[in-house]
């Protein structure tokens, strides 16, 4: 589910968040980490096992501590994570990341279908959903599907074409368009 980034976004409005400065300095730091390490994917969910974040944050992060300031952030409703897949989403992820192009949109929703927890792939598929983004994937998803289907004309020419309604005739194809 990782995907490497060579630039993410963090709000200036973070460090004015209520709910950013009511967390002690390890909970910041390991939000910090979530918004930016190299985990993160451009849809705000990242899998990482606990030993990797410890080993990322250095030697002061046993995974104890880790897991209770990850229980913090949850409680404190930045964060949603699946335990049994190690994913976790930064919740608002879009209120923030939702620019780009409907290329980019489709890049987003394709790491959306990588997610592993059907918990998680739910709100974050919903969340983006509700952004500008979203619905540019939805309508470059719509626009791709049409563009694949077969129309009736080309279905017509291939299904007269095979030798079933020629009935044997390699020079069928010649007569039917004469008539």
């Amino acid at each position: 589910m990782s995907n490497t980034r060579n630039f993410t976004m963090v709000a200036p409005g973070l460090h004015s968040s209520r709910r950013f400065l009511a967390l002690d300095d390890s909970q910041r730091a390991l939000f910090f980490y979530l918004l930016t390490s190299p985990h993160q994917s451009s849809c705000g969910c990242s899998q990482i096992r606990p030993g990797y974040a410890c080993a990322d944050l250095g030697p002061n992060w046993p995974e104890p501590k880790y897991l209770t300031c990850l229980g913090d952030l949850e409680g404190a409703g930045l964060i949603i994570t699946d335990p049994e897949t190690n994913e976790i989403y930064v919740t608002r992820w879009f209120k923030h990341n939702s620019k780009g192009s409907w290329k980019y949109a489709k890049a987003v929703q394709s790491q959306i279908d990588k997610i592993e927890s059907e918990m998680l792939r739910e709100k974050v598929s919903a969340d983006f959903a509700e952004t500008e983004l979203g619905q540019a994937a939805y309508e470059a998803g719509e626009a791709e599907r049409a563009a694949n289907r077969p129309s009736v004309a080309n279905s017509e020419s291939r299904l007269t074409s095979t030798s079933y309604l020629r009935k044997g005739d390699p020079d069928a194809h010649i007569y039917r368009n004469v008539r």
